[in-house]
């Protein structure tokens, strides 16, 4: 062994995972050139209303983190030193924004030309948003010098210059109560908010090879997000406001009940446990949700269409059996209209043996979400 080795460094990161559903939270022990450690993923089901209110959900999200910090903490009272903090739709909106400087002569592309792009950028995406916003990322996600993608641009000599930069905005108030939450269980250690649709981007794609592009649907409580990654670049992502808790708030309504047993109920049904009594109704509110899903999907991505068609490739985030009722039409025949190939979609689910290279045999979760920002957390933050 060399007398002057080099000791791993180690570090403990809180992941925590806010989407519209639950909050999910992750310890996870990076040590330079090891796999990563799970060393505790608890989750708390954030309650929902019979109403959609943006406030009161806001409410409910926040008693489910205070609870998943409290719990990281009561699990791993060691030492935390950062906190990456994610939020899903709908506590963000993002954009990919395309800007191209042509020249007569080559220059030299220096680091302050991003910077001013992006600056000029961020003014532009937060005029005009109706609620108080706080900027999450602004990052250039793909250069291109002269038509030709370079990964490490800086330094080189182009006539003309093609940045993709992906810009994010979080709900305000949504950031500050998170924010607040946080620090009272992780005091004096630093945070870092990101979006899903850049972590995923940024995990995925190096995971998941296509020709043609892929594009990744995450199906939530309250949202459905769409990512479209493409050529090296998270071209777009759209999100719209139906998810499994439409599902459950039919169910409710059909055997007039209360929602937290309207959810058990659709779970039961999913797994194949049906009663005679309520079974036509369950499949009837069903049937009615994932029609109106389908039509909210078309929409979307009739709207992604505008650019260019899609690739053929889906891949879904999770595996729970109530998402399958509406994931179950996307390689039906009239989304063909959609594709490069006029071909139906071609979907299955991320599995998360894709992911468990980069872990640690002994880590348990098995969280799709929670597994893709632990390995954006062990690859994206300096050690």
């Amino acid at each position: 062994m060399p007398i002057f080795s080099k000791t791993p460094k180690r570090k403990v990161v809180a992941v925590i995972d806010i989407t519209s559903s639950s909050v999910g939270g992750a310890l996870v022990e990076s040590n330079e050139g090891c796999p990563i450690v799970i060393l505790a993923a608890p989750k708390s089901p954030i309650n929902f209303l019979f109403d959609v209110n943006l406030e009161a959900s806001l409410r409910c999200t926040m008693n489910s983190l205070r609870l998943t910090v409290k719990k990281l903490k009561s699990l791993h009272p060691g030492k935390v030193d950062e906190v990456l903090c994610v939020f899903s739709s709908p506590w963000f909106s993002s954009k990919t924004k395309i800007i191209t400087v042509t020249r007569e002569k080559p220059f030299e592309v220096k680091k302050d030309f991003f910077s001013q792009l992006i600056e000029e950028e961020e003014k532009n995406f937060i005029v005009g948003k109706k609620e108080n916003s706080l900027f999450i990322e602004h990052e250039v996600i793909k250069t291109e010098l002269n038509g030709y993608y370079v990964k490490n641009p800086a330094g080189k000599t182009a006539r003309s210059v093609k940045s993709y930069i992906y810009l994010s905005a979080g709900v305000e108030k949504a950031m500050e109560l998170a924010e607040k939450e946080i620090e009272k269980v992780f005091i004096h250690t630093p945070l870092k908010f990101a979006t899903s649709s850049l972590v995923v981007f940024k995990v995925l794609s190096d995971i998941i090879k296509s020709k043609d592009g892929f594009l990744i649907i995450d199906i939530g409580g309250e949202t459905t997000e769409i990512n479209l990654i493409r050529n090296n670049s998270l071209e777009q992502s759209v999100s719209f406001s139906k998810g499994n808790n439409f599902l459950f708030r039919k169910v409710s309504a059909a055997l007039n009940t209360f929602l937290r047993e309207a959810s058990s109920i659709v779970k039961a049904y999913a797994r194949g446990h049906r009663t005679l009594e309520s079974s036509d109704k369950i499949a009837a509110a069903i049937k009615d949700s994932a029609g109106e899903w389908r039509d909210y999907l078309k929409n979307s991505l009739a709207e992604m269409t505008q650019e260019s068609l899609l690739p053929q490739n889906i891949f879904i985030i999770g595996d729970d059996p109530v998402c399958r009722f509406f994931s179950s039409c996307l390689e039906n025949s009239d989304f063909s209209e959609f594709t490069i190939l006029r071909k139906p979609f071609i979907a299955q689910k991320i599995n998360p043996e894709w992911l468990t290279r980069y872990f640690n045999p002994s880590s348990p979760n098995k969280d799709i979400l929670l597994m893709i920002e632990a390995v954006y957390a062990n690859k994206f933050f300096n050690f």
